[in-house]
Parts: C-alpha cells; sequence; structure tokens
C-alpha cells in the first residue's frame, strides 16, 4: 500500500465515525431524564417562562443535548402532555367494571375519576393546557383523546349494557355523571391558589350524592 494510499484512508476514517455516532439510538435513560426534568419546569413557570436553557441546566446536560432528543420546545411540550395523560390515567386502563352491579360501579369510576381530576399534577396540566389551548389547539385535542373520551366511553359502555337501566343516550349519561361528580370539586381547587384539598370523607359523600341522583333518574320502574 502507497503512502499516498495510507493518507487517503485515515482522511475518510472520521466521516464514517461520525455516520455510525449519529446513527445510534438515542440515550433512552437520558431521554427520561430530561423529559422529567423538562415537566418539572414547565408545570412550575409555564409554557412561556420555560425555557430550553433552565432544562438543560437543570437536567445537567448541554443545550444541544436536549435538542438532539426534543427537536423543539413544542416538540417537548407535547411529548410532557402525552407522558403526564398516559400515566395520570394508567388506573383506569387498569379498571374492569363488567359484572358490578350498577351502585359499585358507579361509585368506583368516580372515585378513580376524582382521584385523577384532583391530583395536585393534574390541576396543574389543566392551567398549563388551558393557558396554551388557544396558541396550540392539537394539546387539548391530545388530552381529550387520551383521558375524558376514552373514559367516558368506557362507562357509556357499562351503562349501555345494564338491563336495569333505562338510558336512551348512554355517552351522554356518562358524560352527564362525571360532570356532577367533578364540578364544583375540581373548580374550587382550580381557581384557589394554594386550596386545602378535601377530606376522602367529604368526596365519598358527593360521590354517594351523585350515584343517587343519577340512578333515581335512570332506573326502569319495577
Amino acid at each position: 500500500m502507497t503512502a499516498r494510499t495510507k493518507r487517503t484512508n485515515s482522511t475518510a476514517a472520521p466521516p464514517r465515525q461520525m455516520a455510525r455516532r449519529r446513527g445510534r439510538p438515542a440515550d433512552a435513560r437520558k431521554h427520561a431524564d430530561i423529559l422529567a426534568v423538562a415537566m418539572d419546569v414547565f408545570l412550575e413557570r409555564g409554557y412561556h417562562a420555560a425555557s430550553m436553557d433552565v432544562i438543560a441546566a437543570r437536567a445537567k446536560v448541554s443545550k444541544i443535548t436536549v435538542y438532539a432528543h426534543f427537536s423543539s420546545k413544542q416538540a417537548l411540550f407535547s411529548a410532557i402532555i402525552a407522558e403526564l395523560v398516559g400515566r395520570l390515567t394508567g388506573a383506569f386502563q387498569r379498571m374492569t367494571l363488567a359484572g358490578l352491579p350498577p351502585e359499585k360501579a358507579l361509585r368506583q369510576m368516580a372515585r378513580a375519576y376524582l382521584d385523577l381530576a384532583l391530583a395536585p399534577r393534574s390541576l396543574a396540566l389543566h392551567r398549563l393546557v388551558v393557558a396554551e389551548a388557544a396558541r396550540q389547539p392539537q394539546l387539548g385535542r391530545m388530552i381529550l383523546k387520551h383521558g375524558p373520551l376514552p373514559i367516558t366511553a368506557t362507562l357509556a359502555a357499562y351503562l349501555k349494557a345494564q338491563p336495569s337501566l333505562r338510558i336512551a343516550d348512554p355517552d351522554l349519561a356518562a358524560q352527564q355523571f362525571l360532570g356532577m361528580v367533578l364540578a364544583q370539586n375540581q373548580l374550587g381547587l382550580l381557581l384557589a391558589g394554594k386550596p386545602a384539598a378535601k377530606s376522602k370523607t367529604a368526596l365519598n359523600a358527593a360521590i354517594d350524592h351523585a350515584v343517587e341522583l343519577f340512578l333515581n333518574g335512570c332506573r326502569r320502574s319495577r
């Protein structure tokens, strides 16, 4: 091999090495770490006050690394929304209502729904997305698609299958029942700065009352 050939080969090596580095799969652990830190920053500061510089500093990585995992601030925010919604709605994915009597099924669904909606991170996410919905409507659609819509559909399917209940529109009935359960319980927490959470006894009383009202209007006449 000539000296010229050796020089040519040594010059050509770095681009191939760079191509291999660029082609490696992203570091999953670092990706998750950045996402977790960014989630805290966005929930604390809101969308506009949260910066990629702050996220990089808290995650102890360079801003270039953050952009290597998330192409833009909007892409990072969308990933956070998807992660939070998936995490918060996990309980509903594991819930089985089939075979339960209406009183028990409705109480179980209502309790899980309140636990989800009144969780501190759910309230923070709600405020954040409402503030951004006009500028980024896809975020609101994402939450509806992966949160309230499948939860309502689960309850509607259960109500439709109950022979003891007389319900012309199960989807609307499911929406109204969950709205009756949530209503003031969520609104008070959203509007107050640092509200005291309602006691479990108070929430259970509200659930019992909602279940009684709902079933009294839906049961078939004997």
